[in-house]
C-alpha cells in the first residue's frame, strides 16, 4: 500500500460488522479472537445479525466496557455511529449477508476473507427470490454479458462452474475506503486502483493455543480416546472437495500397501453433498480412518496436539487463508500444503509443499512417508513453524495493523 497519500487521524470508536460465535464460522472465531486486542486501544461497537443474545454473550471474550454488541436494527437507530470508521468482515456465505448489505449502504474498510464472493451474492439475492438484484450485480461486474448470464440462469441454463470462475467482488472493492486481505494471492488479483488502498495482514493464530501449551501428545490422545500408537495424520474443518481429502486418502492407501503404521483423523463436520465415507471404503481404509463430525473448539486444539502431521490442501482455491492451518502451525504441528495459492506463501522451512497431482498423489505419499520415518524432520519443522507464527502472526500483530491502517485512512 502506498503510504505517502495518507495522513493519520485517530478516532476512539470503531464500528465492525461480523458474525460472532456460536456461529460455526471461521470468520466469527477470527473476529472474536481479534476483539480483546482491539478493545485495548479503541471502543468497539460490533454489529452482528443476532445482537447480544445470551448465546452470543456466553461466547464473547471479556472486553469490559470497551465492547458493545448490537443488532443491525439497533445500529440503524443509533445515528451517532455513522461518524466513526466502519470495518466489514466479509466472507463467501450467508452468514455475511447482513454485513454485505450494510456495506453497500455505508462503505468502509472491507476485510475480504475470500476473493470469490459469488456464493455471498447468490445468498443476498437469488436465495431471497431477488433475481433482478442478482442480474444487476452481474451487469455491474461484467456488463451485458453478465446480465445475459443472469438471464440464462433464470431460465435454467447454468453451470456451477460459473461460481468458481466469476468472483463477483469488484462492486464492493471499488466502494471500499480501504481493503484488508490475508495473503498476496488475493492482493495480486485486485484491480490496480484498489491495490493502492489495500493492506495484507496475514491470518493470525488463535490465542487459545496457549490453553493447551504443556499438553503432551499421549495425554491428548487419551482424552480424545484415540489410538495410543501409530503415526496420526490430521485434517481439520468442514469436509469439502477442495480440501482434497480424497487425495490424502489415496496417498495413505499407497502407504498402507507398503506396510506403514498410521491412522487418519478427519476432524470436521460431514458434508451432505460429498460422501467421504464412500471414498474411505473405496480405498479400504475403514480401519485406519476416524471421522469425528463437528468438533467443538476445545477439542479442536486437542486434536492438533494429538497429531503428528496436518494435511491442509486446497484445490481449487479462491484465495482463502486457513485459520486451522494458522492454529496448527502455532502449536508446532508439521503441515503439508500445496505449493501454490495462499499456503505456499509460508517460508519453505515452515511448511512442507507438494505439487497439485491430478492423478496418483505420489509426491504427497512420499512427503507423508518421509514425515513418518523422520522424527528429526517433524521436530525441526514443528519448532520452526511455531517460532514463525508467534513472531509474525499473533492476534496482537493483527490488531495493531488494523488500527494503524484505519487511522491512516
Amino acid at each position: 500500500m502506498s503510504s505517502n497519500l495518507l495522513t493519520t487521524v485517530q478516532t476512539d470508536t470503531l464500528v465492525m460488522f461480523s458474525p460472532l460465535p456460536p456461529r460455526k464460522s471461521g470468520i466469527a472465531a477470527y473476529t472474536a479472537e481479534l476483539l480483546p486486542s482491539l478493545c485495548l486501544k479503541r471502543r468497539v461497537v460490533l454489529v452482528n445479525e443476532e445482537g447480544l443474545t445470551p448465546e452470543v454473550q456466553a461466547e464473547l471474550p471479556y472486553c469490559g466496557d470497551a465492547l458493545r454488541v448490537i443488532s443491525p436494527a439497533e445500529y440503524e437507530a443509533d445515528t451517532s455511529l455513522a461518524a466513526h470508521p466502519h470495518v466489514y468482515q466479509i466472507g463467501n456465505n450467508r452468514d455475511h449477508v447482513f454485513a454485505y448489505e450494510a456495506f453497500k449502504k455505508r462503505p468502509g474498510v472491507l476485510v475480504q476473507h475470500d476473493f470469490n464472493l459469488h456464493y455471498l451474492v447468490e445468498d443476498a439475492t437469488l436465495a431471497r427470490g431477488d433475481a433482478v438484484g442478482y442480474r444487476d450485480v452481474l451487469r455491474e461486474e461484467y456488463g451485458e454479458p453478465g446480465a445475459m448470464l443472469a438471464d440464462l440462469r433464470r431460465i435454467g441454463v447454468f453451470s456451477e462452474a460459473q461460481k468458481q470462475t466469476l468472483p463477483v467482488n469488484r462492486h464492493l472493492l471499488h466502494l471500499a475506503t480501504g481493503v484488508i486481505v490475508h495473503n498476496h494471492w488475493v492482493y495480486d488479483r485486485l484491480p490496480t486502483d484498489v491495490k493502492a488502498r489495500t493492506l495484507v495482514i496475514p491470518h493470525h493464530f488463535s490465542p487459545l493455543v496457549i490453553e493447551v501449551e504443556g499438553l503432551e501428545q499421549a495425554q491428548a490422545r487419551a482424552q480424545l480416546k484415540l489410538p495410543t500408537q501409530g503415526f496420526m495424520v490430521l485434517s481439520l474443518g468442514f469436509i469439502t472437495p477442495p480440501k482434497q481429502i480424497q487425495a490424502t486418502l489415496a496417498a495413505l492407501a499407497a502407504l498402507r500397501d507398503q506396510g506403514l503404521n498410521f491412522f487418519f483423523v478427519i476432524a470436521g463436520e460431514r458434508n451432505a453433498g460429498f460422501d467421504i465415507d464412500a471414498i474411505i471404503r473405496q480405498h479400504r481404509l475403514e480401519d485406519r480412518v476416524i471421522v469425528t463430525g463437528y468438533v467443538p473448539e476445545s477439542a479442536f486444539f486437542q486434536y492438533i496436539v494429538a497429531a503428528d502431521s496436518l494435511v491442509n490442501l486446497r484445490h481449487p482455491t479462491v484465495g482463502e487463508s486457513s485459520g486451522t492451518l494458522a492454529r496448527a502451525l502455532a502449536l508446532g504441528l508439521p503441515a503439508v500444503v500445496h505449493n501454490f495459492g495462499p499456503a505456499s506463501e509460508f517460508p519453505d522451512d515452515v511448511v512442507l509443499k507438494v505439487p497439485l497431482e491430478l492423478g496418483e498423489p505420489r509426491q504427497l505419499a512420499a512427503t507423508l512417508e518421509t514425515l513418518m520415518h523422520s522424527t528429526e524432520l517433524r521436530t525441526a519443522r514443528g519448532r520452526r513453524a511455531e517460532q514463525y507464527m508467534r513472531h509474525h502472526c499473533s492476534v496482537q500483530h493483527s490488531a495493531a495493523a488494523y488500527l494503524h491502517f484505519i487511522d491512516q485512512l
